[in-house]
């Protein structure tokens, strides 16, 4: 059965979840130090739905959530709209499929419909295999900060990558949210190659 890209529900956060918690308790890809509970996490998915996107993908139309996708507030002043952090996360048995890379590929679609202009990405500088992941799709090094984090007994540094999504119009057109058929149609197209691979 192929797998399967929409939009996360609060009531994926258990599934979610389950996918993201050992990256909070055995890696320093996440800076988190304590997995968030089901209810701290799905209401992080209706933050996220609010104002930008969620997804996640599963192991079939009504499997389980095997990793999910979102884009949300690169800072929170308010001339920052037009730039939005991403991050992808798949478990470990689902990845090397490409998964990731048609995530990023939907993602990046409903943010450009957004009015989404930079996609900016923040990676443990460690995590070489993220890093080239996302040079392989057009991100660019930008930056990097220096032991800006300890966990797991080590000092942390962060690379940040970005891709321009959009020309950067002036004056900008204010971000809005996706419309439902829009966001229906983009998904579509991906699940279509998804079933097609």
């Amino acid at each position: 059965m192929p797998y399967y890209i929409r939009t996360a529900t609060p009531a994926d956060a258990a599934g979610a979840l389950a996918v993201y918690a050992p990256y909070v308790t055995e890696t320093t890809v996440s800076f988190e130090l304590e997995p968030p509970t089901v209810e701290e996490y799905a209401a992080r998915i209706a933050h996220k739905l609010a104002c930008a996107t969620f997804l996640v993908v599963t192991d079939g139309v009504d499997g389980a959530v095997v990793g999910f996708a979102y884009n949300g507030e690169f800072r929170e002043r308010p001339a920052y709209d037009w730039a939005s952090e991403i991050s992808i996360y798949l478990a470990p048995g689902h990845q090397g499929h490409g998964l990731g890379s048609e995530l990023l590929r939907v993602l990046e679609e409903l943010m450009r419909a957004q009015g989404v202009v930079m996609s900016e990405a923040c990676i443990t500088s460690s995590n070489a295999a993220s890093i080239e992941f996302h040079a392989k799709h057009g991100y660019m090094l930008c930056g990097e900060h220096h032991a800006c984090g300890f966990k797991l007994g080590s000092w942390l540094d962060v690379t940040w990558m970005e891709k321009q999504l959009a020309e950067p119009f002036t004056p900008p057109a204010p971000r809005r949210r996706v419309p439902a058929e829009e966001t229906a149609r983009i998904l579509a197209a991906a699940n279509e190659r998804l079933r097609a691979r």
